[in-house]
């Protein structure tokens, strides 16, 4: 039974698609869906942190970033809402965004992970980093992937 389901977003297109999908699984299945949206880690180097001027941009960048993801959750929230979805709940990680979402999922008992790939296809996912598919070779959770 699926209760708990996961869908992470980045404003693209294909995540834009899961989002649709995430909340049309959980209006069938009466599932709470939970929208994630993770910022990169973009640290400053140590030896940099001692300008003054370079920590207000990393503040300001942070700031920025912060209010980015909740504008693109905003949205996520209303769109998944308008496909049915009726308990919806908006988080915001940092860091490596294949293992903040696996590590979110985990902390949170999530039944089903529901994320978008851009279909870049096989040669390119060999030589490029592919979230969605660190995602499902590594989730405990099963995993949807959304074209």
């Amino acid at each position: 039974m699926i209760k708990k389901i996961l869908v992470a977003t980045d404003a693209s297109a294909a995540s834009n698609r899961a989002v649709t999908e995430a909340a049309y699984m959980a209006s069938v299945h009466q599932a709470e869906l939970l929208i994630l949206h993770v910022i990169r880690d973009m640290q400053l180097p140590a030896q940099m942190k001692t300008v003054p001027e370079l920590e207000a941009f990393a503040n300001t960048r942070d700031d920025i970033l912060r209010k980015v993801a909740e504008d693109i959750l905003k949205e996520a929230s209303d769109n998944a809402k308008a496909s049915g979805a009726k308990k919806v709940q908006t988080a915001i990680g940092s860091g490596d965004p294949a293992t903040s979402v696996i590590g979110f999922a985990k902390r949170r008992n999530i039944d089903t992970i529901v994320v978008g790939t851009r279909g870049l296809g096989k040669v390119k996912g060999l030589f490029m980093g592919s979230v969605s598919r660190k995602i499902v070779n590594n989730a405990e959770a099963n995993c949807l992937i959304v074209r």
